[in-house]
């Protein structure tokens, strides 16, 4: 008992000092310490109650439990108190398939405050298959969760703020062989994740490097594939290339004037010059009857790039009223 207030006692005072030095910090943070503070005063009622009418459930919830829970949510808000990065981790050896579509085919996934972004009077989806390595959600390495892959369909949007245009994607889904990353995605951001059996492999012959993306659906195995040279090259300034893969914010649509904006983090990407590809996909089983035309055409252009470090940031939430963003612009 005495081994219990004392503990308690240490926490309270963390989270006083937590809640002097907190005004520096932005809302979403000053309330995760307020949380924990509630969480320290909950203890210590757990105490007083189980020292009054203790019992066995009791005593694994007060001793246990609930220590255990406050334990790892300081971890946890300890590890980001200074850090803005929701998630942090490797994308490597990005296969992306660019393919030319009416803009009509999309404007209901548009999320509010935002349009289409094209290039040359071409408007893309692309589909992108990639590497996850060295994953860090909230500063933490989940074991199983570090290294995985993901496929996504996805356009390009442009949103007008502060005088300036800031360019992002739009994700139709978003495949993953892991639950927990699914969840989390879907239920922090609101994104279109699905957990489904994934694979991957690389393939490094004399002269050139073969990358393959697999995902499961029912019994049929998805697969994208491109063949590449070994020699890395810039990305040129105002190529496609530099369009499909320099944009640095992410945009999910909650609902016809509420928007979550993201800010993915990474230096500029070189690129292995592509010598051939293949493509084998149930696009309607996969994305739905409003991309099952894709079955049907062939990719624009195909780009291999190499990748590195990445950052996604804290989402930030828009509510937006339609007239009053387009008057902005």
């Amino acid at each position: 008992m005495l081994f219990q207030i004392l503990l308690g006692m240490v926490q309270i005072t963390i989270g006083t000092i937590l809640l002097v030095e907190m005004e520096e910090l932005d809302q979403t943070k000053k309330n995760k310490i307020r949380i924990y503070f509630l969480l320290v005063v909950i203890a210590f009622l757990l105490i007083y109650l189980n020292y009054e009418f203790g019992n066995d459930f009791g005593n694994f919830v007060t001793l246990f439990l609930f220590p255990m829970v406050i334990s790892t949510y300081f971890y946890f808000l300890t590890a980001n108190i200074n850090s803005d990065s929701f998630l942090k981790a490797e994308w490597k050896n990005l296969a992306l398939f660019n393919y030319e579509v009416d803009q009509k085919v999309l404007e209901k996934y548009l999320p509010a405050g935002t349009e289409i972004d094209i290039w040359n009077n071409k408007c893309y989806v692309s589909l992108v298959g990639f590497i996850f390595k060295n994953t860090k959600v909230l500063g933490v390495k989940i074991p199983f969760h570090i290294n995985f892959e993901e496929v996504n369909l996805r356009f390009y949007v442009k949103r007008f703020e502060n005088g300036e245009w800031k360019r992002g994607v739009v994700f139709i889904k978003e495949i993953v062989p892991k639950k927990a990353i699914t969840f989390i995605a879907n239920t922090l951001y609101q994104e279109h994740y699905e957990t489904q059996k994934m694979r991957h492999q690389i393939i490094q012959n004399e002269n050139t490097n073969t990358f393959t993306y697999q995902w499961k659906n029912g019994k049929n195995w998805n697969s994208i594939e491109i063949e590449t040279k070994k020699v890395l090259n810039e990305i040129e300034v105002d190529s496609e290339a530099e369009f499909i893969t320099e944009h640095y914010f992410g945009y999910t649509k909650i609902s016809s004037e509420t928007t979550f904006e993201y800010e993915v983090t990474h230096p500029r990407w070189e690129q292995l010059e592509v010598v051939n590809h293949n493509v084998t996909i149930d696009f309607r089983e996969t994305y739905g009857n409003d991309f099952a035309f894709l079955q049907n055409i062939k990719p624009t252009s195909v780009l291999l790039a190499k990748g590195s470090e990445i950052g996604v940031k804290n989402k930030r939430k828009l509510e937006i009223k339609e007239e009053a963003y387009e008057m902005a612009v």
